[in-house]
């Protein structure tokens, strides 16, 4: 598989990322991946990513992110393979949570409770992302699939 270009419309250098999915470490790589999304849109300083900060989410930054988490977990995590689920169960939040791991016995995971391993679900991952819009992830997880078929991933 050729290397992948670490492009980004928000001059974010995405090395860091590369080397922990590389690593296999999925939790650190997953807290990075939050904070280099909240740099791409400019909400460090809030700290969560709001419906506008989403549908303005640079295309280019997004593609690099779900490329290096697609090609370093074996296709087995990224935004396009959440997508995809999301689209397997025609969109109905409860059903995608359950396929990802977020949803167990009738309730959200916290995500102190994810599966930080390569035995997480398929999709489980990136995850933190969602703790940074509202504190749901059933709630953001639309929103975002939206973004991410708009960028055509």
């Amino acid at each position: 598989m050729s290397q992948i270009k670490l492009l980004s419309e928000s001059n974010i250098d995405y090395t860091r990322l590369h080397e922990l999915l590389v690593a296999r470490d999925w939790q650190l790589a997953d807290e990075e991946t939050a904070m280099l999304m909240l740099k791409a849109a400019g909400r460090e300083k809030q700290g969560w990513l709001d419906t506008e900060s989403i549908s303005k989410f640079p295309c280019t930054d997004l593609c690099t992110i779900d490329q290096l988490w697609t090609k370093y977990s074996n296709k087995q995590f990224g935004f396009s393979v959440q997508k995809r689920i999301y689209e397997e169960v025609k969109g109905d939040t409860i059903e995608w949570g359950k396929h990802v791991g977020w949803y167990q016995n009738e309730s959200w995971l916290d995500y102190s409770n994810f599966t930080f391993s390569s035995d997480a679900p398929t999709g489980h991952f990136p995850a933190k992302f969602v703790r940074f819009v509202v504190g749901w992830g059933w709630w953001f997880g639309p929103f975002f699939v939206v973004r991410i078929a708009q960028c055509r991933l």
